[in-house]
């Protein structure tokens, strides 16, 4: 049996919990990493094995079941073993083995928040209080405070700390991956780099609420919380689509001129989400046409003439569950659509049967994968596929699939999720290609959903690789009868389709939310 490239030990609290246990598989499952140490923290259980925490409680994993556990923190381990035993020690114990260990060449950890700080509780309330909607993790190396991968969580449906645990859990994996199988680094590009990463460094200073004791953050939870949800309650989405008279690389910039037609606002409706095809000078929109009182989206088609004449919207897919997204796509001849089902829990390409009206299900392209927001391109012989997923972070996790042609089969990334970062990671529209370079739209909805679209330049795409950077981003334009937010940008030859918010009192919503919330209370005190 060959040595393995990578030694590594393992530190846990008392309790394995479900986001460690899956952290030390896929860590073991990573070819030439062997976990020779398993080092149980004798110090007081941190936060991540709090009341949360605790929900996730597992059996040992296997990887650590052939091992006999040694008990640690402070003092050192009872039984040290010599220095350089091991590579990497993965410190998961929530609050940290004793430092420096002196037996392994380097420690990583996780840190969150602005700070970067231990506790991923107190933290993960700090963030919801300062900036709702959004958490920071990484993954630190020391001695040097090295950071090795880094994100931005978005909060979605209530599970804010299970996703911020449970989503970066893949990351020492990847770390390991690269260490023992590396790929070349990209060159640097030339020029300033914009950046998608929002607040503090970790060098930011410990504020007031960091050093608040835990009750008084809980309080002020509690108390942000009252507030959005008074908020959500009275404010709503009011989406609708435009066609800008620019084509989409034309978009960026701040020189950037351009007009938009909107399409006619309708009462209790709104539409999003737009992509388009022109044929015989007709421009053909389709777009997720959002039933305010039914809380869910169909797919619709407007045609818009040569002369600006707007036609009558009308349905073209219901597939029975929530539709939106409808990205479309032209090979060998036939046109095809991409909706987003995430609520049927796969994938599904659909073709023209009678274009623009009727559509047939062709192939199921992931089962099982609840994708959201799929853009499919064909870039330098291989079909590559965009989207993030319902159930890994709808807004903060990117994943890559790769096809020898549209209809499959695909592949998954080598390293899915290839970025976590909820300014940028979720598609916003169709990837394009100017000068051999790609380029992806994406939403940034770091501060809130769909508050822009942010371009970014697609640097090493493979297999195995993966490196994107931003290159500039589009918002609502001042004096936009939507100027709340904007999250699509659709390429149709000389036009762009972008759609906007205007967020408003909408009636068809507010008994829905109400009672929505009225539930909820009533289930948390069942």
């Amino acid at each position: 049996m060959s040595e393995p490239s990578l030694r590594v030990a393992v530190a846990t609290d008392r309790t394995v919990l479900r986001w460690q246990a899956h952290c030390i598989e896929a860590l073991a499952a990573v070819p030439g990493v062997a976990i020779e140490r398993w080092v149980r923290n004798a110090a007081a259980q941190g936060a991540s094995g709090g009341r949360s925490g605790a929900r996730g409680t597992i059996e040992v994993p296997d990887a650590l079941r052939r091992l006999s556990p040694v008990d640690g923190g402070s003092p050192e381990p009872a039984a040290p073993v010599p220095e350089g035993a091991v590579d990497v020690l993965l410190d998961l114990s929530g609050a940290g083995l004793a430092s420096p260990v002196d037996w392994a060449t380097e420690t990583w950890h996780f840190g969150y928040g602005d700070t970067l700080a231990r506790d991923p509780e107190q933290a993960a309330r700090v963030d919801f209080i300062r900036h709702p909607g959004r958490s920071r993790v990484a993954l630190i190396a020391e001695p040097g405070g090295r950071i090795v991968r880094d994100g931005l969580l978005s909060w979605w449906r209530g599970e804010e700390l299970e996703r911020i645990l449970l989503d970066p859990s893949g990351w020492p994996a990847t770390a390991a991956l690269d260490r023992t199988d590396p790929v070349p680094e990209p060159a640097a590009p030339a020029g300033p780099v914009a950046s998608s990463r929002r607040g503090p460094s970790r060098a930011a200073k410990r504020g007031v609420l960091e050093a608040a004791p835990g009750p008084v953050v809980r309080m002020a939870t509690f108390g942000r919380r009252v507030q959005r949800a008074a908020a959500s309650v009275v404010r709503h989405d009011g989406w609708n689509v435009g066609a800008a008279d620019a084509p989409i690389e034309r978009m960026l910039g701040p020189d950037a001129a351009y007009g938009i037609t909107w399409l006619p606002a309708r009462a209790g409706l709104f539409a999003a989400d737009p992509f388009g095809i022109e044929r015989d000078g007709v421009l053909h929109v389709f777009f997720e046409e959002y039933d305010q009182a039914a809380a869910r989206g169909t797919i619709s088609h407007v045609a818009i003439a040569e002369d600006g004449t707007i036609g009558d919207p009308e349905p073209v897919l219901d597939p029975g569950v929530h539709a939106s997204y409808p990205f479309l796509v032209e090979d060998q001849g036939t046109t095809f659509m991409l909706p987003e089902t995430s609520a049927a829990g796969e994938l599904v390409l659909y073709a023209a049967a009678d274009f623009p009206l009727h559509w047939r299900r062709e192939v199921t392209l992931l089962p099982g994968v609840p994708a959201v927001d799929a853009s499919v391109v064909r870039f330098e012989g291989r079909w590559w596929m965009f989207a993030t997923r319902i159930d890994r972070g709808a807004n903060h996790n990117l994943f890559v699939w790769h096809a020898p042609a549209l209809t499959g089969p695909w592949t998954a990334h080598a390293a899915n999720p290839v970025k976590t970062d909820s300014g940028s990671a979720r598609p916003g529209g169709t990837p394009y290609i100017v000068d051999g370079k790609l380029f992806r739209p994406s939403q940034d909805d770091a501060s809130f959903y769909g508050g822009a679209v942010v371009v970014n330049e697609v640097e090493v795409l493979t297999p195995r690789s993966f490196s994107e950077r931003p290159v500039g981003t589009i918002r609502p334009k001042r004096g936009s009868p939507y100027p709340d937010g904007l999250h699509t940008l659709s390429a149709v030859g000389r036009r762009t389709l972008i759609d906007g918010n205007h967020l408003g009192f909408v009636k068809e919503r507010f008994a829905i939310d109400v009672t929505r919330k009225l539930n909820a209370i009533r289930g948390r005190r069942a």
